[in-house]
């Protein structure tokens, strides 16, 4: 991208100064799209727009609270509770949330919760529009704004325009549940560039576009009467850097305070989510007891961490799976704990990236076992903590990271017999092999980074 471009994002999510600047030793969590988005900006320098995450009274705000932190520009929106309730917890979690993950039991179809998510769209393009500049390459990313680029275009942006989708993209058949199908992906193809994070995701958006609004699919660019679009794919990363074997202090001060059993032999397992039905949780406790009852050898030798992100506790069907969560931990530890050994210790808490590199330096496993995501970074955040006797990475099939960590032991999680097993091989086996997938796995990390999917999409959209 030319350096005179300037990199306006636009998200729901807007990161916080002190995640955009950390003080000097302070880390703090941050998100995978933050984590994606921000080495693009803090290069290249621009503007970022979006909710402030906070809500007040009165008139709707038109005009963005605005903080300057070096080359990078926030700008943010206040939202009234109202709003917060109808566009985010109701069209962006409890409608688009469940449909693009293909949970179509969770999916919620209301005309006021979409009305009020056009609003806040229009708003988001109204607040924006006079702030860009000529030579500005724009980039709206995820399901909260798929209407940005359509009302952009609306007020006169004839500059490039970019979306990515940071979740998964379903099935036509799926899609075409939502009575508003068509207007979203008429409002898809008034961006110059579409980037999604998989082959299998691409092929779902093609498909869907031909059968809800006409039009044709060629060499991936979508013509038809509402417009034209470049669909793309583009492998979010991470920097291996701020992973890369942590602290041997940090890591035996994690493990005293986890108070697990101190023989050589005992193994960990470790899971890290937010607590969200996407992630599988429950499915992998229901797989962990599994594997305590058919390998008994394996009682009081291991143990899983479980650490669950508080996330969107408002939403009922996100309080619906803590009550499961919680369930099913109490009744495994209940019924297998012994002596000096509890099977699962559960942290119901967000770590700071440093914290958790911690967590996965310690981890003979990983369980990235979602039922469906996007990406899922945790899977390469384990791996790039990893040092000379690295663990072993348990993929679930159903997340985009398994189109490309092909060597990672690749599991069905709705299988619980079938992951329980995988389970039990991953804890044994040898580190010869431990070592051979891992390092096929860094190659695929340092391969795509954090920085070469933001410089392919934006040399891309540059082109279109």
């Amino acid at each position: 991208m030319a350096q005179k471009s300037r990199l306006v994002v636009v998200s729901n999510r807007v990161p916080s100064p002190s995640e955009v600047s950390p003080e000097e030793g302070r880390s703090v969590p941050v998100g995978g799209l933050v984590s994606a988005v921000r080495p693009a900006m803090e290069k290249v320098g621009g503007l970022w727009l979006g909710w402030s995450g906070k809500s007040a009274g009165g008139p709707p705000q038109t005009t963005p609270d605005v903080t300057s932190l070096g080359n990078i520009e926030l700008a943010t929106l206040n939202l009234s509770s109202n709003d917060v309730s109808l566009f985010y917890t109701g069209f962006a979690n409890r409608t688009l949330w469940p449909l693009l993950h293909s949970f179509t039991e969770h999916v919620v179809i209301r005309r006021d919760t979409y009305r009020a998510y056009r609003r806040i769209n229009r708003r988001f393009a109204e607040a924006l529009f006079p702030m860009l500049r000529d030579g500005d390459q724009v980039l709206v990313n995820d399901f909260h704004l798929f209407h940005v680029g359509e009302e952009l275009r609306d007020l006169g942006w004839k500059g490039k325009i970019g979306f990515f989708l940071h979740v998964p993209f379903p099935p036509s058949d799926i899609f075409s549940i939502l009575p508003w199908s068509p207007d979203i992906l008429r409002g898809l193809v008034s961006y110059d560039l579409v980037g999604l994070h998989t082959e299998g995701y691409r092929r779902n958006l093609a498909e869907t576009l031909e059968s809800e609004i006409g039009g044709a699919v060629r060499d991936w660019d979508y013509f038809g009467e509402d417009g034209s679009t470049r669909l793309g794919v583009y492998h979010v990363g991470i920097d291996m850097g701020v992973f890369a074997e942590p602290a041997v202090a940090d890591v035996d001060a994690l493990a005293t305070e986890l108070s697990l059993p101190s023989s050589p032999e005992h193994q960990m397992i470790l899971g890290v989510d937010r607590l969200d039905y996407t992630k599988g949780i429950p499915t992998r406790l229901r797989a962990f007891r599994r594997m305590l009852e058919h390998r008994p050898a394996t009682r009081g030798k291991v143990s899983l961490v479980q650490i669950s992100s508080p996330s969107r506790t408002r939403v009922p069907e996100y309080q619906t799976e803590k009550v499961a969560v919680d369930q099913l931990v109490g009744e495994i530890n209940g019924q297998f704990s012994e002596a000096g050994w509890t099977p699962i210790r559960y942290l119901y808490r967000s770590y700071p990236q440093r914290e958790l590199a911690c967590f996965y330096s310690l981890a003979d496993v990983c369980m990235v076992t979602p039922l469906r995501d996007g990406m899922n970074l945790v899977a390469k955040e384990f791996v790039a903590s990893q040092g000379d006797t690295p663990g072993v990475l348990l993929l679930s099939r159903f997340c985009g990271a398994a189109s490309s960590m092909t060597d990672a032991i690749i599991v069905n999680p709705y299988d619980v017999d079938g992951t329980a097993e995988a389970t039990y091989r991953a804890l044994r086996m040898s580190s010869t092999e431990r070592r051979e997938r891992w390092c096929s796995l860094a190659r695929v990390i340092r391969q795509h980074t954090e920085n070469s999917w933001s410089d392919a999409f934006h040399s891309d959209l540059a082109g279109v």
